[in-house]
């Protein structure tokens, strides 16, 4: 009877742990008050009973002597806190690297949970739209997973190709791509997913893993961008110029503000004539030069003044409304 005692009390301590219980939880369970969850090694022998118990050596062996199926479920529990413990460090501060015995403490961390929260399709919230990403968790097998994913940083991108993720609790999730000397966290709040990426991976240049993804429509922070930037006449005199000139609206103008650096200013044009000009400037600038870079001056009577290129000084085209000028004024404002 005892020893069912200690291995009931030791399968729960392991399944508090599995469901994301704490270590304050865990003693709060091993140090019950309740007289039903009292283990002792020791009994004492009914008197009545005495010789009995004394040539019952094998019983009495049974009652003091913790079985290899306790010892096994107390070294399961061990390495359950000591991943989940190591787990919490490693996303709280961030290493460039994983060493040896931490990833080994996390494989011996790998527990038997469903992982059912992480089941299903993920995109990165709360980014500009240069830095869309989206994640792919599929189920394979009862206490395993299959990862996917695709991240973006203004053109470069990098990806996560059938990575396996082992589950350490039903909300904390590792994966290991060895062959990209990379280590992946996953963590499960509310609804949301916090990723933390460890190692440089398969990612282009700028590019990670890393953010707050959800399940369903993303937030991203650049999304309006242009329509707070600016009038809606402004914007069907711009349409018109690039149409004009046989130009894509959606490349010369929308892809460069959303997949770029975009910053807007007021402020003054100079131009070839000397004559200075009052209005306002827009540029963009994609870090990567897989988009348009975008220089826009548009004055305070409306002319329009484009400038689009790449990141080649001898690549650039230039479009205006305004048909007394031929080159792109210079912006001579005081903070520029």
């Amino acid at each position: 009877m005892k020893k069912r005692l200690v291995t009931l009390l030791l399968a729960s301590m392991i399944t508090a742990v599995l469901i994301g219980c704490s270590s304050s939880d865990l003693a709060n369970i091993s140090g019950s008050d309740d007289s039903t969850s009292e283990v002792s090694v020791i009994d004492e022998p009914d008197a009545s009973n005495e010789s009995e118990s004394v040539d019952d050596s094998s019983s009495d062996s049974s009652i003091t002597t913790i079985d290899d199926e306790s010892t096994a479920l107390i070294s399961s529990y061990e390495n359950s806190i000591a991943a989940i413990d190591l787990f919490d460090e490693l996303f709280l501060n961030v290493p460039t690297e994983i060493d040896t015995t931490q990833l080994e403490t996390l494989q011996n961390g790998a527990s038997e949970c469903t992982g059912d929260s992480f089941i299903g399709t993920w995109n990165r919230t709360f980014v500009t739209m240069g830095q869309e990403a989206d994640i792919t968790i599929e189920k394979a097998d009862d206490n395993t997973c299959t990862i996917n994913g695709w991240f973006d940083h203004y053109g470069n991108t990098g990806d996560i190709v059938d990575l396996t993720g082992y589950f350490l609790t039903e909300n904390m999730m590792y994966a290991e791509d060895e062959e990209w000397d990379a280590v992946y966290l996953f963590k499960v709040t509310a609804d949301s997913m916090e990723v933390k990426q460890i190692g440089f991976g398969c990612m282009g240049a700028g590019c990670s893993a890393n953010g707050t993804y959800v399940t369903g429509d993303p937030e991203y922070l650049n999304a309006h961008d242009i329509e707070f930037a600016f009038t809606e006449d402004e914007l069907d005199a711009i349409k018109e110029l690039l149409e004009q000139n046989g130009l894509d609206y959606n490349e010369y103008f929308e892809d460069a503000i959303l997949l770029g650096y975009f910053e807007t200013s007021q402020g003054e044009a100079t131009f070839d004539d000397g004559e200075v000009v009052s209005g306002r400037w827009f540029t963009s600038v994609a870090p990567h030069g897989c988009t348009r870079n975008l220089n826009l001056f548009i004055s305070d009577d409306g002319k329009i003044y484009l400038e689009s290129g790449f990141n080649y000084p001898d690549d650039t085209e230039f479009y205006t409304t305004d048909e007394n000028v031929t080159t792109m004024p210079t912006n001579t404002s005081e903070d520029n």
